[in-house]
């Protein structure tokens, strides 16, 4: 819908909700606001006439645009002429991402005048700046600030990263979500009214698409197109042929651009855009012409005939590799060359834009330029093929693609094998060895991959290679928890790094070393974990510093020392938002979704893994490891079947269990699910399948909590030493030393399990009423048989679990909350790794508990309450 042209129908909700939370915002309650609808609802409408309400509020609006590949915060620089010199300086340059995004929030928080800022079209956005995003919603609170992301809901599917981002900020308080719905029949009608087309027609047709109603209204003839594009086309059809020209010029150069521009790739008058206005194609704003709505430019554009296209978008890369250097971004010239198929400009352009977008931390955006730049590629030396495959293996782990960062550095160092440099062909193995060692699965290849490097490095002078090639090596060591081996190449590394000015060498080294003591019990190498971040950090080695943040996670968690993860966990956590290290960041979440579940804090433990599930694009182990939790919690409290939840884990882990079985666990998860069943037999074969190689690994909590299932069916086995010291207790059949063990380290399941092995009425009677305060449905009826059998009849009943106070339970919250967004029955399944008829089940209770007769009305009510997925 055109503002200002048209009446804005049936809008005054949405309007109202935007300055409601535009005064809180004024008042130092920042909001972040998600303008859901679809393309030609009327979102940038609204928002134009919310604009029009602010009065002398400072405005800063941009827009993503519909490029191949996207420009690297292309919204921001929108705006460059109306922020801070500061912020245009750094964003003019080769931008620290960091730094901007700093440097914004700091505008933002400090600014004398309440802001509103837009950024339309976010469904095209990079990574640089949905990180922003996310880095905006999380500390929004305080500021005096409005910001308003308007994306199309029909183009953002359940994988979308604009999806994934909101899923994220679902439960942050400053955050709110809009969804702009088509316009009513009789809102048609009022339109209609007075143009002589019939509106009943006119609404089917257009299905109340704001844009295309107005698009026939304003042609003014009396015959409903039964498209958009038949829409427009009719409209551009109309044009003289120079206006017509100088259209199909804009349309391939971009969504708006300077009318010298269109002049000089049309080769017509700019003065010709002038008919293009009137006829309301166009629109004349800020010395720039633009298309009224993406919709016009994408019938326009397709409308043109595939030579012409092709010619045009030569004549503009002529006419802007022309420009300045520095004035015309990389990726902007490797579209044109790409759509004009010269294959060379494409190489230089492209691998331009790759670097620029990796210094910005596009990486998803880098890495599809690296890909259009081996795509032109002709007959060039392997040596320059291997650099760009490097690279791409390199962007796409960055971007969390790790089976593409795993397959482009396979390649990469097939290429280098073919070039015959043995020094990059080793350091290409080193890659390949990260990229399969943060995938888990793919753990013995990493592990073969990092040895075949250190036999090309060994005997050449110490290089970065070797170097970094010790540092995986002593990772991969301590994954398969044989920590004298991490100790020993931390060691070795540390003596490599001479003088100690080499500060990221120093870091790699202690934070092995500390790992290799920290994994032997002693506590003290944490501090040299610490000391490796303090280095990493100096360094502006951010990527190092977050994988010993990890590591401090992984060992504090897996050894039991919570109060140790739980202070690191705050920090680390910090640190990854800050840097925008999403990646690190769900590991960090997953492994306190982990010690959540530990301590018994369940409804934590869920709400945290299944966000980590429904955000991560990668099933590696920081999803699996959210998998495990989410199974155990269902064995745990028998919400629902958990074995096709944790098969599915232990089939995609099965080459690497026998390495990081003790940090992912899905083979004691199985075992504990199906001891719930009372199929004995099924637990024996799931222990004694793992047993031989959990004893040849010699991880004593792994070994613990095999013999304590095994013992359930086969008596108590001979306990051995290397047996965490809780399990020795508890088999040695001293329950109450072993429950008060596990109280001390803050497991309270662990410790009501330990009590529920006895035959004694009083213990029996105190796990009982420990599992009753946890929720742990099955183990409990478990201890009341036991307790019915020794002859006890004043057994208490089984609490029920609380509702929210509008009678929904939690899961079915979420479903609602997933539902409100959108998704259907398979995609809520997917999210939330439920079965396609659970989930159906689901929904039925959640309308009957809301009496409500759809799922539009359930999610108008979602909505209306505020019901986020948490």
């Amino acid at each position: 819908m055109t503002a200002g042209t048209w009446t804005l129908e049936e809008r005054d909700g949405e309007l109202a909700s935007l300055t409601r939370w535009w005064d809180e915002a004024a008042a130092g309650a920042g909001r972040l606001v998600l303008v859901g609808g679809d393309a030609g609802a009327g979102k940038t409408a609204l928002i134009h006439a919310f604009g029009r309400r602010l009065g002398d509020a400072r405005l800063l609006s941009g827009s993503s645009e519909p490029l191949a590949t996207p420009l690297p915060l292309g919204p921001l620089r929108d705006m460059t002429g109306a922020l801070p010199d500061r912020l245009s300086r750094e964003l003019s340059g080769t931008p620290d991402p960091v730094k901007v995004r700093r440097l914004l929030l700091d505008e933002l928080h400090g600014g004398g005048v309440a802001t509103c800022v837009v950024l339309d079209d976010a469904q095209w956005a990079d990574e640089a700046t949905l990180d922003l995003l996310r880095f905006l919603g999380r500390r929004l609170g305080t500021c005096r600030a409005l910001v308003v992301v308007a994306y199309r809901q029909d183009e953002v599917g359940p994988r979308h990263p604009l999806r994934v981002l909101a899923g994220d900020l679902a439960t942050i308080p400053a955050v709110r979500r809009l969804t702009v719905p088509m316009l009513s029949e009789a809102a048609v009608a009022r339109l209609a009214s007075g143009t002589g087309i019939d509106p009943g027609e006119l609404h089917r047709r257009t299905g109340g698409n704001a844009f295309f109603v107005t698009q026939v209204l304003g042609d003014g003839g009396a015959t409903v197109p039964a498209t958009v594009r038949d829409a427009v086309l009719a409209r551009a059809a109309r044009l003289e042929p120079g206006a017509r020209d100088a259209l199909d010029a804009l349309a391939c150069l971009g969504t708006r651009a300077a009318p010298w521009l269109v002049e000089a790739v049309s080769g017509r008058s700019a003065r010709e855009l002038d008919a293009c206005v009137e006829r309301g194609l166009l629109t004349d704003e800020q010395g720039a012409v633009a298309f009224r709505h993406e919709l016009v430019r994408v019938a326009v554009e397709q409308a043109i005939p595939p030579g012409q296209a092709a010619e045009l978008h030569r004549r503009a890369l002529a006419v802007l590799t022309a420009r300045p250097p520095g004035e015309v971004e990389p990726a902007r010239l490797a579209e044109h060359a790409q759509r004009a198929g010269d294959r060379a400009s494409v190489l230089v352009h492209a691998s331009l834009a790759a670097q620029r977008a990796s210094a910005l931390g596009s990486h998803k955006e880098a890495a599809a330029h690296l890909r259009r730049a081996l795509g032109a590629l002709g007959a060039i030396p392997a040596a320059d093929r291997a650099g760009l495959l490097e690279e791409l293996g390199r962007e796409c782990h960055l971007a969390d693609d790790l089976e593409a960062a795993l397959r482009a550095r396979q390649a990469a160092v097939e290429a280098w094998r073919e070039a015959g440099d043995r020094r990059r062909q080793g350091g290409a193995l080193v890659g390949l060895a990260i990229t399969a060692a943060h995938l888990a699965r793919e753990i013995p290849l990493g592990e073969k991959a990092c040895d075949e490097a250190l036999g090309l490095l060994a005997g050449a002078p110490p290089t970065a290679e070797l170097a970094l090639a010790c540092a995986v090596r002593a990772k991969l060591s301590a994954m398969a928890f044989r920590h004298a081996e991490a100790l020993a190449w931390g060691e070795r590394l540390l003596a490599m790094t001479g003088d100690g000015t080499d500060l990221q060498g120093r870091a790699l080294a202690l934070s092995s070393i500390g790992i290799g003591r920290a994994l032997g019990g002693d506590a003290a190498g944490l501090g040299l974990i610490e000391e490796s971040v303090r280095l990493a950090r100096a360094a502006a080695a951010h990527d190092h510093a977050g994988l010993a943040y990890f590591w401090l996670q992984l060992i504090c968690v897996t050894r039991r020392w919570y109060a140790e993860a739980e202070r690191w966990y705050g920090e680390a956590l910090a640190f990854t938002d800050d840097h925008g290290q999403e990646v690190w960041r769900q590991w960090l979440r997953a492994f306190h979704s982990r010690a959540l579940l530990d301590q018994g804090r369940w409804e934590e433990a869920e709400a945290l893994a299944s966000e980590i599930l429904r955000t991560a694009g990668v099933d590696d182990g920081r999803k699996m490891l959210s998998m495990v939790v989410l199974g155990r919690l269902r064995a745990r409290r028998g919400d629902s079947d958990p074995r096709p939840l944790l098969t599915t884990v232990r089939s995609t882990m099965v080459t690497a269990e026998p390495v990081v079985g003790w940090i992912i666990g899905p083979a004691p998860a199985l075992a504990e699910a199906v001891t719930y069943t009372g199929d004995t037999g099924q637990v024996r074969a799931i222990a004694t399948s793992v047993s031989a190689a959990a004893a040849e690994q010699g991880e004593p909590w792994l070994l613990g909590e095999l013999a304590s299932w095994l013992a359930l069916v086969d008596g108590p086995p001979a306990v051995t030493p290397d047996v965490a010291e809780p399990y020795r207790l508890q088999l040695s059949g001293r329950p109450r030393a072993a429950a008060a063990r596990w109280q001390e380290l803050g497991c309270p399941y662990e410790a009501a399990l330990a009590l529920a092995g006895t035959a004694d009425e009083g213990i029996l009677r105190e796990a009982l009423m420990a599992f009753d305060r946890l929720g742990a449905g099955p183990m409990r009826d478990v201890t009341a048989r036991r307790l019915r059998r020794l002859g006890v009849r004043d057994i208490p009943r089984r609490p029920s679990r609380a509702a929210g106070p509008d009678g929904l339970s939690a899961r079915e919250q979420e479903v609602l909350a997933l539902l409100a967004d959108g998704l259907r029955n398979a995609e809520i399944a997917q999210a939330l790794f439920l079965s396609r008829r659970t989930v159906e089940h689901h929904v039925a209770a959640v309308l009957r508990k809301l009496r409500v007769a759809n799922r539009a009305e359930a999610a108008r009510y979602a909505r209306y309450h505020g019901v986020a997925v948490r």
